[in-house]
This record gives C-alpha cells, sequence and structure tokens, in this order.
C-alpha cells in the first residue's frame, strides 16, 4: 500500500512536467518534419515573382498615404506549411528619401506594414493580422484582424494596400526630388528557427520585391 501511494503521488507530480515535454517535443517533431520536406523538395522552381500592380501614392489629411497590389501565387511548398501549422509574415518597408547634391540623401520617412497569415484547422478558416512591428516584438496586441474562408481572400487581404500612411505631410518638401524605396518580402527571421534554416535555402520560399520610384503626390479621391 504505501508503495502504490508513493508511486501515485510521483506521477502526480511528474504529470505536467510529462505534459510540457509532450508539447515541447510535438512542437519539435513538426518543425524537423517540415525542414526535412524542404530539404527533401526538388528546387524546380525559381524566386517567386512579385509584381506590383496599382501603385497610387496621395495625401489624405495630414498624412502622406500609398495604395497597391502585389500580385504573386502562393507556392505550394508554403501553402502546405500553412496547412501543418506554421504562420506565414509578410513586410512592406518603405522609405522616403530627399535628394541631397551635397551629401548623402536624407531619410524622412520609414514605415513598416507587418502581416500573419495562419490557417485554423478547427473553424476551417483563414486568419490576417496586421501589425506596424513584427509579430516577434509585439505578439497580437497592436495589430488589426480578419477571418476569411479560403486562402485565396485570405491572400487578397495579404497583397493589398490601401491608403496606408507612410509619413506626416509635413515632412514632405514639394520643392524637393524625393524618393520612395519600398521592400515587399516574405519575412523568415519571424519563422521558428529550423524552418530558417532550411527555408533559406529554397527558391520558392525567396519571395521579395525591391523598388524606387519618384514620390509624385496625385490629388486624394
Amino acid at each position: 500500500m504505501i508503495t502504490t501511494a508513493f508511486t501515485t503521488l510521483c506521477w502526480k507530480k511528474l504529470q505536467p512536467f510529462d505534459r510540457l515535454v509532450s508539447g515541447a517535443l510535438g512542437r519539435l517533431w513538426l518543425c524537423m518534419g517540415l525542414l526535412l520536406g524542404l530539404c527533401c523538395t526538388p528546387l524546380a522552381w525559381a524566386d517567386t515573382p512579385v509584381e506590383m500592380q496599382g501603385l497610387r501614392v496621395e495625401r489624405v489629411d495630414n498624412a502622406v498615404t500609398i495604395s497597391a497590389n502585389m500580385r504573386f501565387d502562393l507556392p505550394p511548398s508554403l501553402e502546405e506549411a500553412l496547412l501543418k501549422g506554421v504562420s506565414l509574415y509578410f513586410v512592406t518597408e518603405v522609405d522616403v528619401v530627399r535628394e541631397r547634391w551635397y551629401f548623402y540623401d536624407k531619410r524622412v520617412a520609414h514605415a513598416e506594414r507587418h502581416v500573419r497569415l495562419f490557417y485554423m484547422p478547427l473553424t476551417r478558416r483563414w486568419r490576417v493580422n496586421i501589425s506596424p512591428r513584427p509579430f516577434s516584438a509585439g505578439g497580437l496586441g497592436m495589430s488589426l484582424g480578419q477571418s476569411y474562408d479560403t486562402v485565396d481572400e485570405a491572400m487578397t487581404a495579404v497583397q493589398r494596400i490601401a491608403q496606408w500612411p507612410i509619413a506626416q505631410a509635413a515632412d514632405i518638401d514639394a520643392d524637393a526630388k524625393q524618393n520612395i524605396n519600398l521592400i515587399f518580402k516574405l519575412d523568415l527571421t519571424q519563422l521558428p528557427r529550423p524552418l530558417q534554416i532550411g527555408a533559406a535555402g529554397q527558391n520558392e520560399w525567396n519571395l521579395n520585391l525591391n523598388k524606387s520610384m519618384r514620390l509624385v503626390l496625385e490629388p486624394a479621391r
């Protein structure tokens, strides 16, 4: 009887630890499985091309905003990762710079747009969260989120930028030559560490756009 009571007591104390280890091992096995899948996939794809359409820069109230559509097809390996519970992170960075003949160009404004896309298997719906800073740093506290029935609807939300404020109107000098430097990419740094290593060498995961253009303000609609 003493032995039985001792065994039961030890089991009750160790059970939470077992659950903790089981959860950690489960996450590790998920990452390792995806990593093996990445490494074993033939490199048949080129870098995923991204095209920017419908660019519009305009002044809205006291802000300078940008609207555009980032057009690209979601590669099969990325959709497979989503269905296995991996969140994908997309980031758009914009710098507004003023040309100076006597020195380096001056950055007068900087803005970031972080988008998290993930699949919810219990409801079979797709979720998109948008935040001004990386989710690894701020979580979901500062983000706006919406759910969608299909991956195509969710991807439309990921790709579409609508009147996103990138600068204060007071920072823009109408008489100066100013450019916009825009970067859009799949942010691998916010993936689990094992996936960062595996995805870095896979062309399908190399999804990015780097574009520079003259800042021309259009009248607000």
